[in-house]
């Protein structure tokens, strides 16, 4: 039982690790698909050498996020917490002790399931990952690099403020070309023309141009609040 024990909380606490590190990550304008594998990949030390890795080496603030991963994996930083948390726990072998590790069992799956992933939480690193940033002077993006197409050519989606949307031209924002909109952020594949009047809500726009004209948007309409389903 202490085993299994041991390897719940373990999961308990690496999932915890992996979850607001790559809500931090993503407030850096990487993808949350992007962001999840790569924080995976850097705290487990599999390394995946993908075209999105050279993405995550772009500024300081993602560097050092990938630092402080591979720092916690290799010193085991989740196992050294569920030994501790273990052995303060003590392991009896006796009913009540059977009893009392079986009640911690589901309390940390219960934890992982419904407090790690909750909206309410998730908000709460949003702000954590957003006052964290801005202490150590690094940018907090309201738009995701999708793809780079050339030395400062970036398609990327943008989080835009409520009703916003009908302010934005329907081709252009300086130097920035409107693409479209994508009614769900989680679904690749839906994309649509961009028709500020029609837009369905919570939408985001895709757009391409420099990094300085998505800044200049991102600066005007963006709203970091709008990821709030990470």
């Amino acid at each position: 039982m202490g085993v299994a024990l041991s390897i719940v909380f373990l999961f308990t606490i690496s999932t915890t690790i992996v979850r607001v590190m790559s809500v931090v990550l993503e407030h850096t304008g990487v993808p949350q698909s992007i962001a999840r594998i790569q924080v995976l990949s850097a705290f487990s030390g599999t390394g995946f050498t993908t075209a999105e890795s050279e993405m995550l080496l772009e500024t300081p603030e993602r560097r050092q996020i990938l630092v402080i991963l591979m720092i916690a994996g290799s010193v085991g930083l989740a196992s050294i917490a569920a030994t501790v948390i273990v052995g303060a726990l003590g392991v009896a072998d006796t009913l009540p002790g059977i009893l009392q590790q079986a009640v911690l069992l589901v309390c940390a799956l219960l934890f992982v399931r419904y407090v790690v992933f909750a909206g309410a939480v998730d908000s709460l690193i949003c702000r954590m990952a957003h006052r964290w940033l801005h202490g150590r002077g690094y940018d907090v993006r309201s738009y995701a690099i999708l793809h780079r197409l050339g030395a400062d050519s970036y398609i990327a989606e943008h989080w835009v403020k409520e009703g916003c949307l009908t302010k934005v031209d329907a081709q252009k924002f300086g130097q920035l070309q409107i693409l479209g909109l994508r009614e769900d952020q989680n679904q690749s594949t839906a994309i649509m023309p961009f028709d500020p009047t029609n837009a369905p809500a919570g939408a985001t726009l895709l757009a391409l141009g420099s990094r300085a004209a998505h800044d200049e948007f991102a600066e005007r309409y963006g709203c970091l609040q709008a990821r709030g389903g990470h």
